[in-house]
């Protein structure tokens, strides 16, 4: 006999083939930012406010609130306050820094060291006002509701001078009741009122003085100064009707039975309606009903808890291994739809390592029953002022990860529970999410707060959390928070009241998703020589180092790594030159000189100071980054440090990589910084340029990939260099067998190889190493000081499936790159509407270093230009095909600047074709 919950699921099966026949036909889609829903009134008041600044309760004079006994002259002075001047075009949403910055009330953040002239901004009150207006009025059957997709810290709000309620919290929709003010469908003042920004930890503080969870990363951190965020910074609108959406969410699973795959939804909310209304209650898939009931509003609301079911779905998977099918779950209310979304269906089983020790966590994942490697970025938010992020820059950034081969994005701790813009371009484009709460580590202590009122405050983030996230199906993985420790070992959940509520109410709401109570999940916690020397098979999921290691022990490190999951890690480098015109908008020798480029210069300590490496950078290169006349040459430390932090960030992602699958989870920070700073370990600029690491770091995500484990980056009084070659080829798309790999040690000046061997390949699929050459120091007596190691990997016909070419000395220190001769290449522009393909060989005798294109119009400009480039060294006689996709940058501003360690600037243009640079 079949058990009860069979009998059910088939009937749910059977009502939604029923439904398929002769079910309503009502469109179901919807984007981010949709405001359609039916029959719904709908006032959307996205758009044009009036803002003012507040000290104390003087924000009641600005209200039309009453006053009531207010004694001395405060009733005058208040009526003549509301008539005085002073209101401010605004925009909602928004930050507010972002509004006083277009109203020229504020320097801008993001030059110099102006972010500190607006610090006192987070200390006030603020209110934003406008008109509004239901486009009829409202029948005595309807009710109406304010919509606050997401404020920070929070907002009273008052319609017409009468406080209504109060909008709370940065990461849920805020409902406030205004049916009975708005109802005439006249005209009414609205008004919302900002409070100061409620004090909180910065990074150096303590985790357990915590009481708010919203992102620390304002409240001063390493890449961030201080810019505490307010504002109402998500969509708002007025929704009225006989029925209103009053919280509803979607999860969605994959069930096998005897007759396949069944994909389910479960809906499940309430609805706000007149008291003792009888509602009848649909639920449709992609249009075509699946579940129906009736439900009473007892008392203005009404539970809906409803299963659907889709016989054979087709599945939603990560980029690359198939397609992102999406389906629109819809909510009606007689026939009319009060709420809906698009969800997916996908497995996800997390799977122990193999070979990893006794007691380690899954680290594997499997998605519907296909392996996927764990190749991604530390996210944090887009901008410091998160309320200013558009879905067009969140598309970009998102677009760059999708394309650098990533699968996963951690969303850090320190930043946001992430908007739905950013979850719908993440389901669109195939990417995984791992999404931590808003804890993260502090500098004294980093065990969140056991205050029950806190306790309280995050199981609602977790409620609201999976409401308004959990029907995506990029969503894989929930986490606690960042580096979360107690005494310098990684927090479990059990440890911690806050983290014990966050996962019991996870468990219980959106059970199918797993839950890891902070990152990393240890045992230990640091990725450094001395942990892994006392114990190389307790180093589980670590984090660090987020420095260059020098041009030995940087090498020494990454070789030596035992971890399972390295979900945080990176290298710092400054700024291109673009970005650091714009930080700092002055010349060498002139006023605003950006030098020196150290942490003796204020400036440079308040641009990054944590990541600011000039000692490091000058050493490596021997002191020699200096102009004719002794000074610092600003722009020669940039292209060394770039180039430092592209190949240190590159040897560490590879390093791991080879130990796939033992180790399979590899998350470099970061991929984009949310300030912009003269010296970070984000790949990605603040206005959306990559540096050279951003390729870099492309190159070692390849699905095929041939990569060189080395001893050390300089060679001075060895007695001989040698290098490793590595293979491997991603599951999905392993390498046949009969290719060869072909490694040579080559004179960097000339390209002309001076040592090589050759292997053939059987199938290639998780790493293994090939084979090693070793050439004995004496016989490189007649070499240039830099040499370049090149492995070829060509398939049976002799095509090149990958090709690196990887720098190293043969002195104490890469100094002799300041002695390349010029380099001479041809350069052909195929300009194809919005692609370009720029071809550059190199023509003369010199290896290229450091070739780039970059964007030649000033920071911030509209659109960006994404490239797809290798960054290694161009030997003579080599070609390079750069691709250049512009994205909203108007024709005639497109330019791009070709750009090497020893090549003269130049400027590519459409009209170019062939021209030698």
């Amino acid at each position: 006999m079949a058990s009860p919950r069979r009998v059910r699921r088939a009937e749910r099966t059977r009502r939604a083939v029923r439904g398929r026949r002769s079910g309503p036909r009502t469109a179901v889609f919807l984007d981010a930012d949709a405001q359609q829903r039916g029959g719904a009134v709908i006032t959307d008041l996205t758009g044009s406010w009036l803002l003012r600044e507040a000290l104390g309760e003087t924000w009641r004079w600005y209200v039309d609130a009453p006053l009531g006994t207010a004694g001395n002259n405060v009733g005058a002075a208040a009526a003549t306050a509301a008539a005085t001047p002073g209101w401010l075009p605004a925009r909602l949403p928004s930050s507010v820094r972002g509004d006083l910055l277009r109203a020229g009330e504020i320097p801008s953040p993001y030059v110099g060291r102006d972010s500190k002239a607006s610090e006192w901004v987070s200390e006030r009150h603020w209110v934003y006002r406008r008109t509004c207006a239901l486009p009829r009025p409202l029948a005595a059957d309807e009710v109406a509701f304010l919509e606050l997709d997401a404020v920070d810290p929070r907002a009273l709000v008052l319609v017409d001078g009468q406080e209504v309620g109060v909008a709370t919290g940065p990461f849920g929709t805020s409902r406030i009741a205004v049916g009975a003010l708005l109802a005439d469908g006249a005209e009414h003042r609205l008004a919302l009122v900002l409070p100061p920004a409620p004090a909180s930890q910065p990074q150096v503080g303590r985790s357990s003085e915590v009481r708010v969870h919203t992102p620390r990363m304002t409240y001063g951190w390493d890449f961030c100064p201080r810019l505490v965020h307010q504002g109402v910074w998500g969509p708002l609108r007025v929704v009225a009707g006989t029925a209103v959406d009053g919280g509803t969410s979607a999860t969605t699973a994959v069930r096998h039975d005897d007759d396949g795959p069944l994909g389910e939804v479960r809906v499940r909310g309430r609805l706000h309606a007149a008291p003792g209304r009888s509602l009848r209650v649909t639920v449709t898939v992609d249009g075509e009903e699946a579940a129906r009931a009736v439900v009473v509003a007892a008392d203005g609301t009404a539970s809906v808890d409803l299963d659907a079911a889709v016989r054979a779905p087709e599945l939603w998977w990560p980029h690359g291994l198939g397609d992102q099918r999406r389906y629109g779950v819809a909510l009606l209310v007689d026939g009319e739809s009060v709420w809906h979304r698009r969800v997916g269906f996908r497995e996800a089983a997390w799977e122990v390592n193999p070979g990893s020790p006794a007691g380690a966590e899954p680290y594997s994942l499997r998605v519907n029953g296909r392996p996927v490697r764990l190749t991604g970025w530390n996210w944090a938010p887009a901008d410091a002022l998160y309320g200013e992020v558009t879905r067009e820059r969140l598309r970009h950034l998102l677009t760059l990860a999708r394309d650098s081969g990533a699968r996963l994005l951690r969303v850090w701790g320190g930043g946001l529970i992430e908007t739905a813009d950013f979850y719908d371009l993440a389901d669109e484009l195939g990417l995984l999410v791992w999404q931590e709460f808003s804890l993260s580590s502090s500098g004294m202590d980093s065990t969140p707060s056991d205050n029950p009122e806190f306790v309280a405050l995050l199981r609602t983030a977790a409620r609201e959390a999976v409401r308004e996230r959990g029907h995506h199906p990029s969503l894989v993985l929930w986490g606690g928070g960042n580096e979360l420790d107690l005494d310098g070992v990684p927090l479990r959940t059990e440890q911690s009241p806050a983290l014990t509520a966050l996962a019991k109410e996870l468990a219980e709401l959106d059970p199918a998703r797993r839950w890891v109570s902070t990152s990393p999940t240890g045992p230990v916690f640091h990725n450094r020589m001395d942990v892994i020397e006392a114990g190389p098979d307790r180093l589980h999921d670590v984090h660090g180092p987020w420095e260059h290691q020098g041009l030995v022990d940087h090498y020494t490190l990454y070789n030596a790594g035992t971890c399972l999951a390295h979900t945080e890690f990176g290298v710092e480098g400054m700024a291109s030159a673009r970005q650091l015109a714009a930080l700092v908008p002055g010349e060498p020798g002139l006023p605003g000189d950006p030098r020196p480029l150290d942490r003796s210069n204020p400036v440079m300590r308040h641009l990054g100071e944590w990541w600011n490496n000039a000692p490091l950078v000058h050493a490596a290169f021997g002191g020699r980054l200096v102009d004719p006349v002794g000074r610092e040459d600003v722009d020669a430390v940039r292209r060394a440090s770039q180039l430092l932090q592209a190949t240190g960030l590159a040897y560490a992602v590879e390093a791991d990589m080879r130990r796939v699958p033992r180790c399979s989870m590899v998350l470099p920070w970061q991929l984009a910084e949310s300030f912009p700073n003269a010296w970070c370990t984000a790949v990605v600029e603040y206005h959306g340029d990559v540096k050279p690491a951003y390729h870099a770091v492309r190159r070692a995500f390849a699905e095929r990939r041939v990569t060189l484990q080395l001893e050390r980056g300089a060679w001075h009084g060895c007695a001989e260099v040698s290098a490793a070659a590595w293979v491997w080829a991603d599951p999905v798309c392993p390498a046949p067998a009969g290719g060869t790999l072909r490694l040579a040690l080559c004179d960097l000046t000339t390209g002309s190889a001076v040592a090589n061997r050759e292997w053939p390949l059987d199938v290639v699929g998780d790493p293994e190493e090939v084979g090693t050459l070793t050439v004995p120091a004496a016989t490189l007596a007649d070499v240039g000081p830099m040499v370049a190691w090149v492995a070829r990997w060509v398939d049976p016909a002799g095509s090149v499936i990958d090709e690196e070419v990887t720098l190293a000395s043969l002195t104490q220190d890469w100094g002799p790159l300041c002695d390349l001769p010029a380099a001479d290449v041809r350069v052909e522009v195929d300009a194809a509407d919005h692609v370009w393909q720029v071809e550059v060989t190199n023509t003369g005798s010199t290896t290229v270093v450091g070739l780039d294109l970059h964007d030649t119009r000033p920071a911030g400009a509209e659109g960006h230009v994404r490239r797809r480039l290798d960054p290694g060294p161009l030997l003579p006689s080599q070609t390079r095909t750069v691709t250049a996709r512009w994205d909203g940058v108007p024709s005639q501003d497109r330019a791009l600047l070709l750009d090497a360690w020893n090549l003269t600037p130049q400027t590519l243009t459409a009209h170019r074709h062939g021209a030698p640079a």
